[in-house]
């Protein structure tokens, strides 16, 4: 007597094993270019002046943001100690304006990371008649005022609107995968350059020279043609697609930090572009 298999098991089994398989061959890759991303995002990456003895880093929360969503904000002084600080940061988006009141002391170059919990997540919050608002659509920060360790104390100033262009929601591109938010920009661009080298490189001269002639051209040569062919095939988006994972899975090319595919054992120069991390 034969026992009939449940459905529901045979489901449950087939997408364990698909999520298993797909996380062995995928997984590795999506953190690499997850990590280069979140290295030029990061809160430090990037210092802005605010007046002539301050800089400051900011990173907004974002929907794909793990753990807690809070909008973080770092202080550092440029040239001289700081003895006090006070500012408001403004967020205005879809009409509403949010205010974070900000008081620091003892402000040295070491950063001071402070939580904006006043602040909200950024977010599409309207898509409707060809208009588009999100939850956060420019900062300032306002009413700044600097006492120096010598008592002399800074006018209030109010530093400029700066309009943020959610490039990472408009342009990026993103996967989720494994209840996770990926960012595959790394690997789009690696994906990118290899389709241009089938279009523009394979077998072309490293040097071209055009110049104005009224000559006519004589048609090019037939294997020439044969080699446009080539490259238009092998750079098809699905191929290139394959291409490139064939080339991970294979374990002889990675993904660098510079957008590409790498030899696996190619000397690089290590990478000090980015501050470390806060």
């Amino acid at each position: 007597m034969s026992i009939p298999m449940p459905f529901s098991l045979v489901v449950k089994v087939a997408c364990w094993v698909w999520g298993y398989v797909t996380r062995f061959l995928f997984l590795k890759t999506f953190r690499r270019s997850h990590e280069a991303w979140a290295r030029r995002h990061h809160l430090g990456a990037r210092w802005i002046p605010l007046g002539s003895y301050l800089e400051y880093s900011l990173q907004l929360a974002k929907p794909i943001d793990a753990g807690a969503k809070v909008s973080k904000l770092a202080f550092r002084s440029k040239k001289h100690n700081i003895l006090n600080l006070e500012v408001f940061f403004e967020a205005v988006g879809g009409g509403i304006r949010y205010q974070e009141k900000i008081c620091l002391s003892d402000i040295d170059e070491r950063p001071i990371v402070c939580s904006m919990v006043n602040v909200p997540c950024q977010e599409l919050i309207t898509l409707s008649n060809n208009k588009i608002m999100f939850s956060i659509e420019s900062v300032q920060f306002r009413k700044c005022q600097v006492e120096l360790e010598g008592g002399e104390v800074v006018s209030q100033f109010d530093s400029q609107i700066s309009y943020l262009t959610h490039s990472w929601l408009m342009h990026d591109e993103w996967k989720f995968r494994w209840g996770v938010w990926w960012n595959c920009n790394s690997i789009k661009w690696a994906k990118q350059r290899l389709q241009d080298y089938w279009r523009w490189g394979f077998l072309a001269p490293k040097f071209r020279v055009i110049s104005p002639s009224t000559v006519l051209s004589r048609r090019e040569p037939l294997w020439m043609s044969g080699v446009r062919a080539i490259g238009w095939l092998m750079g098809r988006p699905w191929l290139v697609t394959m291409q490139f994972w064939v080339a991970i899975w294979s374990g002889l090319f990675i993904l660098n930090d510079e957008d590409e595919l790498q030899w696996r054992w190619q000397k690089t120069s290590t990478n000090d572009s980015f501050d470390s991390e806060i």
